[in-house]
C-alpha cells in the first residue's frame, strides 16, 4: 500500500536539476556590465536575433541604463551626470533601424525618429530639451544578427 505523500513528491535528481537551473538563470541575468556596473559605457554591445521587423530594447538587452554618465570608479569622487547622447555602430552585415525613446520625468515616454543605419555606419541619437534618454529600440528587415556597438557617451 502507497502512502499519500508518495505520489506528489518530485524525484531528487528532477529537484536538484530545477535547483541549478533556477541558479544559473539568476547568475546569468545578474552579470553587471564591464565597467562595473549597469551603466552604459563605450564598448557596451546589444544582440538582436529576433525575426525582421521586430523591435530590441537595448537599455534592457546590453547596453544597461543610459539615463546617467558615472565615472569608472567611486574613487574618482565624481557623480554621475545625466547622459545627453549616445553614438552607436551598426557592426552588423545588414541595414538597422534604431530609435530613442526619452522623456521629462519618470513616466512620460516620447519616441524619437526612426534613423536606418548602414553596416559600419554610426549615429548620434540626442533626445535634447531637457529630456531623459531611457533606451534605445534595436530593429532589423532582413534575417541574421542585428548588432549595435556603443562608441561614445556624453
Amino acid at each position: 500500500m502507497r502512502t499519500p505523500w508518495r505520489k506528489t513528491t518530485v524525484p531528487w535528481s528532477g529537484l536538484c536539476l530545477w535547483s541549478a537551473m533556477a541558479a544559473l538563470v539568476v547568475a546569468v541575468c545578474s552579470i553587471p556590465g564591464r565597467d562595473g556596473g549597469d551603466q552604459v559605457a563605450r564598448g557596451r554591445v546589444c544582440r538582436s536575433t529576433l525575426p525582421r521587423g521586430m523591435e530590441l530594447s537595448c537599455a534592457t538587452y546590453g547596453f544597461g541604463d543610459l539615463r546617467y554618465r558615472c565615472p569608472k570608479s567611486d574613487a574618482d569622487g565624481r557623480p554621475c551626470v545625466r547622459t545627453s547622447g549616445v553614438t552607436v555602430r551598426n557592426r552588423g552585415r545588414t541595414r538597422v533601424y534604431v530609435t530613442y525613446i526619452a522623456g521629462v520625468r519618470q513616466g512620460v515616454r516620447e519616441q524619437g525618429p526612426q534613423r536606418a543605419l548602414e553596416p559600419g555606419a554610426e549615429i548620434t541619437l540626442r533626445p535634447g530639451g531637457r529630456r531623459w534618454l531611457y533606451d534605445i529600440t534595436l530593429r532589423g528587415t532582413e534575417e541574421g544578427p542585428k548588432i549595435l556597438e556603443v562608441v561614445r557617451v556624453r
